[in-house]
């Protein structure tokens, strides 16, 4: 065989292969996200999980309530877990636990005989108090600049302390802060790794992460809310239309006895 007769024969087997691909090439799916809402009507919390609440019960006026507010924020959207920040008057702290329905309670202070930090994790709640948070500072200027982040930070790491959090492998962070003054050069954001201690401590108190599922499923499942719009209106007759042709049971005396 010559050189062209080569040539021609591996052309006519590269087509062969081409021609074959494309007759067993599988369809693409969409995956945008609109495609993917409308054959799954959406994602929503799974019933039974994000139970439980952990709460920040604020009692005092020298720092604002929008640090409490901020940091509850931060550790729900972090840990995916129920967390509040509440306002209240003074109170013990078991009882505003009590008051609160919280699971896990750190009550933030400003009084001149609790200590920076009080934790009674037996009793799941701990106290905060941001009078002795800014006692190492030299002047009233400097203690206003620091008290509100200070206070926030030590919120965290009450929190941390009640549930099942403490040091962390990841330097430069709330956790690993052995002074007030080193708080002050940690960033305001949670270890990855504290996220994992913070769920596997809390699930057996009953407070457990969002798990998500989609609304076929839920429709499946028998727990769907009432659909609101169309995509899920759509998905919702579908899984509950009856058959067109219902089973029958026919008897058979011969041996249905």
């Amino acid at each position: 065989m010559n050189m062209k007769s080569i040539f021609a024969a591996a052309a006519m087997c590269g087509a062969v292969v081409a021609f074959a691909n494309t007759e067993t090439a599988k369809p693409k799916v969409d995956m945008s996200p609109e495609a993917q809402y409308k054959r799954t009507g959406g994602q929503l919390i799974k019933k039974g999980t994000f139970t439980g609440k952990v709460a920040f019960i604020d009692t005092q006026d020298a720092v604002p309530f929008e640090v409490a507010q901020k940091i509850a924020k931060l550790l729900a959207d972090t840990v995916e877990i129920n967390v509040v920040a509440e306002k209240s008057a003074k109170g013990k702290p078991e009882e505003l636990l009590k008051a609160s329905g919280a699971t896990v309670a750190v009550v933030v202070v400003n009084d001149d005989t609790t200590p920076a930090m009080l934790l009674a994790p037996e009793d799941r709640w701990g106290v905060v108090n941001v009078a002795k948070l800014v006692g190492d500072l030299p002047s009233d200027k400097a203690k206003d600049k620091f008290r509100p982040t200070r206070a926030g930070k030590e919120m965290v790491r009450a929190f941390s302390l009640l549930c099942g959090g403490g040091s962390s492998q990841f330097p430069g962070n709330m956790m690993n802060a052995p002074t007030l003054r080193q708080l002050d050069l940690t960033v305001d954001t949670i270890p990855m790794d504290m996220v994992g201690y913070y769920q596997e401590f809390l699930k057996p108190l009953g407070v457990t992460p969002k798990e998500y599922t989609t609304y076929k499923r839920a429709c499946r499942e028998g727990w769907a809310p009432t659909p609101t719009n169309d995509v899920q209106k759509a998905i919702w007759e579908k899984v509950h239309q009856l058959p067109d042709k219902p089973m029958k049971i026919e008897f058979d005396p011969k041996t249905d006895k």
